[in-house]
């Protein structure tokens, strides 16, 4: 009889087994295109997309390949597919009008779940704690504080940034150097600057202009090669800072977001990065509150002393006592610094690459900067952050919007089907994650063809709000974003920006787009002003400015070397 037993718990764990695998293969929506042989294997598309040299550039470009602005793709065992969007004015819909349909969900969640678990950005908008978290950041993207909070530590770490190079650029002959890592270390001090307060013993850059006066870089044994400067020695401190992408990235890159980070804290370095940072944040906290406790409102000096101070309102509001080391308070400061830094630091990282490669387009802005500030042309100084924030300066501003366009930093915006519901005709289902794609089709390349019938009445009706880009779509031109104005006067006709001259989702659209846009703006004006102020970007040669790229939290790419002269 033993065997009998044997037999029958071995066959039921084997149809235990059978039934399991059914269930973790990928099940198609009817009527959305797919590729059919991912549908037979356990691991759905996850085989192809490691196979390919970029896996983002692969899955916005699925929607092309099926010829479909709607495909949809196996990237989860045991998860409805996930589907991809590939369409300016659908996004649009989909992000700016439809939001109630489709909120923030899963993915997002799984992504910052384990470092960020409390950041708004997670949250699904019918969440009462997004909105108490909401409440807490609300004043840090008011002019009040942008100008007299954010702007003073842009605009110091900005000019550090210049004397930085000025120092690389002497040492180095004149020869080219990365500055990839010199943007990090700039924006990263930027970052802290306006969300703590952070202390100049804390600056990398400081520290990076430190070293660089007391070593020697390393000249290349061949012609046109790149002079190697040693790094400064990590604080520690800010290497926690930077370890929030790398885990992020972790989580992006998984099958199985969460768990993949959980591993990843085993590890020593991910440990005490974690608690790093964690102890960063009650140290600046304990240093806020005394100034808040005197000076109230007029101690704000820092994205921190923000939060304190609505946390010490809403609770003398609620009767209750302040919780100042919460998670929530926690986790806003770190979202902060998470999307202040390396978006713009990477969005650099494109635009000097594209100021080497385009000479002429470098001479114009210099020219336009020159004239928008002839004062401190004439005087031979920097212009003032008033100045840089004050001062219209379209060319400027066509220039920013192109980079981030042609950059394509971040590449997609994830959200889930909140119910049952469609789109452009095809049954998405309630819980399904839809991948809305910000580059590819109809951004960076021309757009799929779509029947206007299947667009939302809404959608109809803005259809010639912003048009479509011509066949010059993949070309970086900072003209398209300029058109021609009658003056005031109406005597002569002025080039004016444009910001709705084509299509571009950068930061995302409608009640969810990215928080941070305004403040992001201020330090791209800034950084960009002072660099074109202070240098000429000089060709290259062409082993130093590939246009391959580096998949990690954002695309950065793969070499960034800048090769200086004075002006």
């Amino acid at each position: 009889m033993a065997w009998l037993w044997i037999l029958i718990e071995g066959s039921i764990a084997l149809i235990l087994i059978y039934t399991l695998y059914l269930a973790a293969l990928p099940r198609p929506l009817p009527g959305i295109p797919y590729n059919h042989e991912s549908a037979k294997r356990l691991f759905g598309d996850i085989p192809l997309m490691k196979s390919v040299r970029y896996r983002r550039q692969w899955v916005w470009s699925q929607p092309r390949e099926h010829g479909s602005p709607v495909s949809q793709v196996f990237l989860f065992p045991f998860r409805t597919p996930t589907i991809i969007v590939s369409d300016y004015r659908e996004v649009m819909d989909i992000c700016s009008r439809r939001s109630k349909e489709f909120d923030r969900g899963i993915r997002n969640k799984e992504l910052l779940g384990v470092v960020t678990p409390n950041f708004h950005f997670a949250m699904p908008t019918a969440d009462p704690q997004f909105k108490f978290n909401k409440k807490l950041v609300r004043d840090l993207m008011t002019p009040k504080f942008l100008n007299k909070v954010s702007a003073p530590p842009v605009y110091e770490k900005a000019t550090a940034l210049v004397a930085l190079w000025n120092l690389k650029a002497f040492k180095a002959h004149g020869g080219p150097f990365e500055a990839g890592n010199d943007f990090y270390s700039a924006t990263l001090d930027m970052i802290c600057g306006v969300a703590f307060g952070m202390e100049d013993t804390k600056s990398a850059l400081r520290h990076e202009i430190a070293h660089v006066q007391s070593t020697n870089p390393t000249f290349p044994t061949m012609e046109d090669g790149p002079v190697y400067f040693s790094q400064a020695r990590a604080i520690p401190e800010l290497e926690a800072l930077l370890d929030i992408p790398k885990m992020v990235s972790i989580a992006q890159a998984s099958p199985f977001p969460t768990f993949s980070q959980f591993l990843a804290l085993l590890k020593p370095k991910h440990a005490r990065a974690q608690w790093n940072r964690r102890a960063l944040v009650k140290r600046q906290i304990d240093r806020s509150l005394p100034r808040l406790t005197s000076a109230g409102a007029e101690g704000c000096k820092s994205a921190l002393d923000q939060l304190l101070w609505r946390e010490m309102n809403a609770a003398k509001e609620a009767d209750r006592l302040p919780d100042y080391y919460s998670p929530a308070i926690r986790d806003e400061i770190l979202g902060y610094l998470l999307g202040g830094h390396d978006t713009t630091a990477a969005s650099l990282s494109w635009w000097v690459k594209f100021m080497s490669t385009y000479q002429s387009v470098q001479a114009r802005l210099r020219d336009a900067l020159r004239q928008a500030h002839s004062d401190a042309y004439r005087d031979s100084r920097f212009p003032t952050m008033e100045e840089i924030c004050g001062t219209s300066v379209p060319y400027l501003d066509a220039v920013m919007e192109e980079a981030l366009r042609c950059g394509s930093v971040a590449t997609l915006i994830a959200r889930t089907a909140t119910c049952d519901t469609q789109i452009l005709g095809y049954p998405i289902p309630k819980g399904a994650d839809v991948i809305l794609t910000v580059t590819g089709p109809s951004l960076t390349e021309p757009a799929l063809p779509i029947p206007e019938s299947l667009r939302s009445p809404e959608s109809q009706e803005s259809k010639d709000r912003v048009p479509s880009w011509e066949d010059d779509v993949s070309e970086f031109k900072p003209e398209r974003w300029l058109k021609l104005v009658k003056s005031a006067d109406g005597s002569k006709e002025e080039e004016v920006f444009d910001p709705n001259a084509g299509p571009t989702l950068i930061f995302s659209a409608g009640p969810r787009q990215c928080f941070g846009k305004r403040l992001a703006y201020m330090k791209l004006r800034t950084v960009m002003t002072l660099l074109i102020w202070n240098f000429e970007f000089q060709l290259l040669d062409g082993s130093l400015n590939s246009p391959d790229i580096h998949e990690c939290f954002v695309n950065l790419p793969k070499d960034c070397y800048v090769k200086l002269a004075k002006v």
